[in-house]
């Protein structure tokens, strides 16, 4: 079976989970794939002295792996560092990347594969004169045993009869935390019973309004207990949240940025936003109109089925691999 090492700096937070729910496919594939979270020794900065000590430790993480798939940009940098053309690695562009410095792209250009999450965040790298690029949009899969709307609101705390706003994200400027403890304070002032909660993925912020939700809780059913799931991000490649939101069929609304508006339909199965008062009074609107969110969250669930699949998810992580490994 082919060894793959998955190195990450996150333990939470879309991209982790992605990571993990691939696991048990890649192993039906004949793929063993093992996550190594590494952000106690691979830190955020770089240079001569940190980037020779980190090298030595990637050598040494990898030691027995066929692959290296490095997830985000920090970890591509230390795989560069550490292999550059000695060994097969890859990376994983979960998120658009914040910067196309020379540097940067030069580094990503030794790796065999680098998977796009999204069709905007290949366009930014290929801009940028990076290669060996491929899309493979995230895919997820409703958990067996997920428990019902009702048991998820007891699990959380809330009123079955509340309106329940939820988000998730970590604890960064791009996840938008302010936006969206801001506008739950104004939607309270407007909606009967409404509640708010917030699960701060990685770090800790205080909210004025909305109550946060303990990073450890499944995010599955804290989404499983709303009626609208509010994504309010600056930057993002993929939005996991979102993505689960659709299959259990919950009317999403993000903010219009160009790699979202790939994975649903705005009006159809998705609401968009531009700012943030935009945002307030469409989730103002939704709430008013149960049918428009029955509407939304049943095409939500349809386009998941199909253009969010796991399982196909799974098999072009599977190929990119093994392709990867043969490639000279």
């Amino acid at each position: 079976m082919l060894r793959a090492l998955f190195l990450t700096r996150q333990k939470f937070g879309g991209a982790a989970s992605l990571a993990r729910s691939l696991v048990p496919g890649l192993e039906s594939n004949g793929i063993e794939a093992v996550i190594d979270v590494a952000d106690d020794w691979i830190p955020e900065k770089t240079g001569w002295a940190v980037d020779r000590k980190v090298s030595r430790q990637v050598r040494d993480a990898g030691k027995g792996f066929d692959f290296i798939l490095a997830w985000g940009y920090r970890c591509a940098w230390a795989c560069s560092e550490a292999f550059y053309l000695k060994k097969p690695w890859g990376y994983v562009a979960y998120d658009t990347p914040k910067t196309t410095h020379d540097q940067l792209i030069g580094r990503l250009g030794a790796a065999r594969i680098g998977i796009c999450c999204s069709r905007a965040g290949k366009r930014i790298l290929d801009d940028a004169d990076a290669v060996n690029l491929e899309v493979i949009v995230p895919g997820v899969a409703v958990p067996a045993g997920l428990p019902s709307k009702e048991v998820a609101r007891d699990m959380l705390g809330v009123d079955q009869n509340a309106r329940l706003v939820v988000g998730v994200g970590r604890a960064v400027t791009d996840s938008a935390i302010d936006v969206f403890d801001e506008i739950s304070g104004q939607l309270a002032e407007e909606v009967p019973r409404l509640a708010a909660r917030f699960q701060i993925l990685g770090g800790n912020r205080k909210l004025a309004t909305a109550e946060p939700v303990d990073p450890g809780f499944d995010t599955w059913t804290l989404i499983q207990a709303a009626d609208l799931v509010f994504c309010p991000d600056r930057r993002s490649g993929f939005k996991m949240a979102a993505a689960m939101g659709m299959a259990l069929g919950k009317p999403v609304v993000l903010r219009e940025l160009s790699s979202l508006r790939e994975i649903g339909v705005p009006e159809i199965s998705l609401e968009f936003f531009d700012g943030d008062d935009d945002a307030y009074y469409r989730i103002i609107d939704l709430l008013a109109t149960p049918q428009s969110m029955e509407a939304i969250g049943n095409a939500a669930r349809a386009r998941a089925e199909d253009y969010l699949s796991l399982e196909r998810c799974v098999g072009q992580f599977a190929h990119a691999i093994k392709e990867s490994v043969g490639r000279r």
